[in-house]
């Protein structure tokens, strides 16, 4: 890719994704999490049709077991001062959600106080000017969920009204505080069938406004299960896609990467080497895309979390993967979306959405 680490002039860079592949093995070997993954609570105020976490219907209340301040304070410290921890991204639920607003500015405070960079996604539902002024007081990077260029894509992906206005309110709140240019934010999306012909505008207007796009395929599981013939895209139709942005960043934006998925841009999912998921009751798991536990933070340290049999076949998924995943040219640095082969049945398998590696048989 042509970018630099940290750099918000060039706006190619996922906050999220941005270890050098040298930092990112030495974290595997020498027992260390670059990143974390955190579920700072289950309470949210959509009910996305394609969410990854729920099969509910609905916003989701707040559940009655979720980690406190204190909680993640600690988990913070122990991953910091013990094994390298460098940035967390807080994820839900929604992260703004008032309810449990408290406990989100106490965690943001306890990482820039650990030297932690941090990056919050949020649906922008609860970002109004106050909240974003907060945020970048708090120094937090974000990453501002978009489903559509119009409200009524947006609004049916998010399952409620108002909310893209609501999202572009939140966009423009952040930027006019100068998001974009001295502190990064992003906007993530899922491809669906519904806003697939929408997606280049999309990558076009992000590139324009200095916001990183953050586009994924879509796994299977929570709430698409109900109804994944209205929302999967085939693989044929994501290569096609995810080749047109790619022509876009070139011709337009002098950008180059390397057409893979699950992520546009040439980025590539390198988690299980150096980071873990932890949902909001303590529970650790490898991904948001596998729910396999490795431990829990309430009564295993991030030591033992980190030595346990799932946590072994994960850091080392390269030893383990088959099928052309195992073979291709490119298994030293990708791994294939181990998410979407689990939801197949085999955490192993050979990535079932990828085009590339079907020609390197």
């Amino acid at each position: 890719m042509n970018c630099k680490k940290n750099s918000f002039s060039k706006p190619d860079v996922i906050p999220v994704l941005d270890f050098e592949l040298s930092e990112i093995m030495q974290a595997r070997n020498q027992g260390n999490i670059l990143s974390l993954d955190l579920e700072i609570t289950e309470a949210c105020n959509c009910a996305c049709v394609y969410c990854y976490r729920y099969e509910s219907e609905g916003a989701q209340p707040p559940a009655a077991d979720e980690l406190t301040a204190q909680e993640i304070a600690k988990l913070l410290t122990e991953a910091k001062e013990k094994h390298d921890l460098r940035r967390i991204c807080i994820l839900g639920g929604e992260p703004l959600i008032p309810v449990i607003r408290e406990k989100y500015i106490a965690t943001l405070k306890c990482c820039n106080k650990l030297g932690i960079e941090h990056v919050t996604f949020t649906n922008g539902y609860a970002l109004d000017k106050e909240t974003a002024q907060l945020l970048f007081d708090l120094n937090a990077s974000v990453c501002l969920k978009l489903n559509g260029m119009n409200a009524q894509t947006h609004d049916a992906l998010v399952a409620r009204e108002g909310a893209f206005d609501k999202s572009m309110a939140a966009f423009s709140h952040l930027i006019e505080l100068g998001y974009g240019k001295d502190r990064s934010l992003s906007f993530e999306t899922v491809v669906t069938q519904s806003n697939y012909d929408q997606i280049p505008d999309m990558w076009r207007w992000a590139r324009e406004r200095n916001i990183v796009p953050y586009v994924e395929t879509l796994t299977v599981q929570g709430r698409s299960q109900a109804h994944p013939n209205e929302l999967v895209v085939s693989n044929e139709k994501l290569h096609v896609l995810f080749t047109r942005l790619n022509e876009i960043d070139h011709a337009e934006y002098g950008l180059e990467w390397e057409v893979l998925p699950p992520i546009a841009g040439g980025h590539r999912c390198l988690r299980y080497y150096m980071s873990m998921y932890v949902r909001a009751n303590g529970l650790v798991c490898p991904c948001v895309g596998v729910d396999l536990q490795m431990g829990s933070l309430r009564t295993d340290s991030i030591k033992d979390i980190l030595s346990s049999e799932v946590a072994r076949q994960t850091r080392y998924i390269n030893e383990h993967i088959t099928g052309k995943c195992k073979t291709c040219d490119l298994a030293h640095t990708c791994y294939g979306c181990r998410g979407a082969a689990y939801q197949q049945g085999d955490l192993f398998a050979e990535d079932p959405i990828c085009w590339r590696e079907k020609s390197n048989g």
